[in-house]
């Protein structure tokens, strides 16, 4: 299923292609380049049951045999997934973490679609098997975290009450009164 030489424009863009041809050509080359590139692959079912799992992802996780753990509940083999969540929402997760024991990996999960767009399972990649390559994000999150809760503090000390009733001086019946 490859693009013939003609079939391209002088920038190396395809012309003459129809969307069809195009995603029937342009989807197994994507899955196959993401499940080279990343550190694990899984694939659950409308019913978040394991139908695929890459021999990457398995060894990673400490599955010796991929094939049993075929046809089962994805929080069975990992406790901590969201495949069920993009299954049942339909929307993908891009980025987030998944601990897994004292690790933690940078997923990714999609929605599987068919040609009718019905939903018929989700993907879930592993891009990277520890946060460490996402030093620079999280270091730029933390410290936007850090600025927001300072932001918060101040913004409730100029809110508090300057002057309390506690701070009023006076003798008087009425000052003693409102006291």
């Amino acid at each position: 299923m490859s693009i013939a030489r003609d079939a391209l424009d002088n920038h190396g863009l395809i012309v003459g292609v129809s969307p069809e041809r195009f995603r029937a050509v342009a989807m197994p080359l994507l899955f196959d380049h993401l499940n080279a590139q990343c550190e694990g692959t899984i694939a659950v079912n409308r019913q978040a049951r394991i139908v695929w799992i890459n021999d990457k992802y398995a060894e990673k996780v400490g599955i010796r045999d991929p094939a049993s753990v075929l046809g089962k509940e994805i929080e069975e083999v990992l406790p901590a997934s969201r495949l069920r969540e993009v299954v049942e929402s339909g929307l993908p997760s891009i980025i987030d973490l998944m601990a897994f024991g004292d690790e933690h990996f940078v997923v990714t999960r999609i929605p599987l679609r068919d040609e009718d767009g019905t939903l018929v399972g989700a993907l879930g990649f592993v891009l990277f098997d520890r946060a460490r390559h996402l030093k620079p994000l999280m270091s730029k999150y933390t410290s936007l975290q850090t600025q927001l809760v300072a932001t918060q503090n101040e913004l409730a000390k100029a809110r508090r009450a300057r002057y309390t009733i506690a701070g009023f001086i006076g003798n008087s019946p009425a000052a003693s009164e409102i006291k």
